[in-house]
């Protein structure tokens, strides 16, 4: 496979301008009961500098049921797999979009991520956030 075939996961940067691999959280399709790895252009990934914004919605929603296993996750868990249902990424767009972001590059980021939220959900039970930390 050519360096030009080799697929990569889409990374999305608001301000993030250090090395290329570094800490940050993947997003992907969670689907009960599939146990098919997503695709790589089903996941995106956000730098750990970008992700405050992202987080502070998040870590809000805690302590969080999950509906397939019954488990409860106490926090959000910046090292592992946070699996978050539909319903809850609902709440979270909605606070995101009435987010103010009076910077233009900002407000481009958010709209961004909302879309690929929502883009995802109409195929999924939720998104898993995954720490790399």
């Amino acid at each position: 496979m050519s360096k030009k075939d080799k697929k990569e996961i889409q990374t999305l940067i608001y301000r993030y301008s250090g090395p290329r691999a570094n800490i940050g959280y993947t997003f992907e399709p969670l689907r009960y009961r599939d146990t098919d790895e997503p695709k790589l252009e089903e996941i995106i990934f956000i730098y750990a500098d970008d992700f405050d914004i992202v987080l502070s919605a998040l870590k809000s929603k805690y302590p969080l049921d999950d509906p397939d296993t019954g488990e409860t996750y106490e926090a959000f868990d910046p090292c592992w797999d946070n699996p978050i249902p539909e319903s809850i990424w609902h709440e979270i767009l909605t606070e995101l979009d009435a987010w103010p972001a009076k910077e233009p590059e900002l407000h481009i980021f958010i709209d961004s991520f909302i879309a690929w939220v929502r883009a995802h959900l109409k195929r999924a039970n939720g998104i898993i956030v995954t720490g790399n930390l």
